[in-house]
């Protein structure tokens, strides 16, 4: 920017010098004459001297349409008189599609209307959408060459991508689950459909928000009432869930306590009952009952 200024001051000093030797006049003649060519060389100066901001792009066209260059990164840079620009922005444009109106487009941003379109069952819906998409700097002089202006190029392909992808896609979905569970889904289709469209136009998509969708009001009642009944199913079902749980828990309890009782019955051999029945007697308390029945054994008091 520094060596600009000072080519630009040698430059004004020279055309100064120039005009006093050519006008060879003093007096007012000769200030006129020398700011003629002052005016003169100014303008010539700012005609072939440009600056160019972060994220732009240019292509230099000659008078008769051909390439003479292109421009791609920041600063300022000289050109010939009669070379002219074709501005592309290479940041991140946005197409919105919002509710109702005319489409306005500014180099590669686009506002547009809601896109209308159906899902599976031919229900119609609205829906707001924003896509978020920037161009690569290497493709911009192939652009050009087919387009020849950004705008026509997202007129042309960009939005037709865009309305196209998303008017397909919810045709895949009920519309329940487009509006619901599979609506993330939906919107990373758009996605990636949008890029495997328009990778080969150098164009990212970095963002795809899928921000309302809208039925008429019976499809909105419909939907309600599906919601609600679904609703009412899912609460069925837990508590149904809730209830074979506990029943299960019941039954292992009762299995649990008849292995048990099994497992008891079982260790209580005729041996073991025998030494019972001697331990019993050796506490102190002597029991006489009749001969061949069966004694009672219990712990002393």
């Amino acid at each position: 920017m520094f060596a600009t200024v000072i080519i630009i001051i040698l430059a004004l000093v020279a055309i100064i010098a120039l005009g006093i030797a050519i006008t060879g006049k003093s007096g007012v003649a000769g200030v006129v004459g020398a700011l003629a060519l002052i005016i003169g060389g100014v303008v010539l100066i700012f005609s072939t001297l440009f600056f160019q901001g972060q994220g732009q792009a240019r292509v230099l066209v000659n008078a008769d349409g051909t390439i003479a260059g292109q421009k791609l990164e920041a600063g300022s840079g000289w050109k010939a008189p009669w070379v002219s620009f074709n501005k592309w922005d290479l940041f991140s444009q946005e197409a919105s599609y919002i509710g109702g109106g005319d489409t306005d487009y500014s180099g590669g941003a686009v506002n547009g209307p809601q896109i209308t379109t159906s899902v599976a069952n031919g229900a119609q819906v609205n829906l707001d959408l924003s896509v978020v998409y920037s161009l690569d700097a290497d493709k911009v002089i192939p652009l050009y060459k087919q387009f020849k202006s950004q705008e026509r190029f997202t007129k042309q392909v960009v939005e037709s991508a865009i309305r196209s992808v998303t008017r397909d896609i919810p045709s895949q979905y009920s519309a329940v689950d487009f509006r619901g569970e599979k609506r993330g889904e939906a919107q990373a289709k758009i996605q990636k459909a949008l890029a495997e469209r328009l990778d080969k136009y150098g164009v990212n998509i970095d963002v795809v928000n899928l921000q309302e969708v809208r039925y008429s009001a019976d499809v909105e009642a419909s939907l309600k009432a599906v919601e609600v009944a679904e609703q009412e199913a899912k609460k069925a079902e837990a508590q149904l869930r809730a209830t074979k749980i506990s029943a299960q828990a019941k039954v292992v309890e009762a299995q649990a306590q008849a292995d048990a009782n099994n497992l008891l019955t079982k260790s209580l051999s005729p041996q073991i009952l025998q030494q019972r029945y001697i331990d019993q007697l050796g506490k102190g308390t002597v029991y006489v009952v009749p001969e061949g029945s069966t004694p009672l054994v219990g712990a002393a008091k």
